[in-house]
This record gives structure tokens, sequence and C-alpha cells, in this order.
């Protein structure tokens, strides 16, 4: 994987970014760490929508509240 690309919905707001890579990868868990000034907070058992593109593959799918 050279390039992973990600980006995410909610009535929060969205967001998204890049990572590059020179080497393969050894990571297998990405965090991302928001910096939002207002702390805007995702609803409890809102749906969030996420898309995943890494070299030429592509994914979408959603994160529900488990506990609910």
């Amino acid at each position: 994987m050279k390039t992973l690309e990600y980006s995410y919905e909610t009535s929060a707001g969205s967001g998204s970014g890049i990572r590059e890579f020179d080497e393969p990868s050894t990571e297998v868990t990405f965090k991302i760490m928001g910096n939002s000034g207002n702390g805007a907070k995702v609803i409890e058992d809102e749906v969030v929508q996420i898309n995943v593109k890494w070299d030429d593959f592509e994914e979408s799918f959603e994160l529900h509240n488990k506990s609910k």
C-alpha cells in the first residue's frame, strides 16, 4: 500500500485525510485524532458513513453504536 485515503460524514461535520507510505506499512490499525476547536460530538445513535481508498481499491461502510 502506497496511499491510504479516507473520508467520513456525520451530522457534526465531515473530514478526510491522506497518508502516503515510502515503504510497505506494518501498521494494521490507523487512528485519526481530531483537533476540532468547537468540540463537536456525534449524536449517540447516529450512523457514520466511512469511505476508504488504498491504491486501486475502495470500500465504503457504516459505523453504528454497538450499545444500541
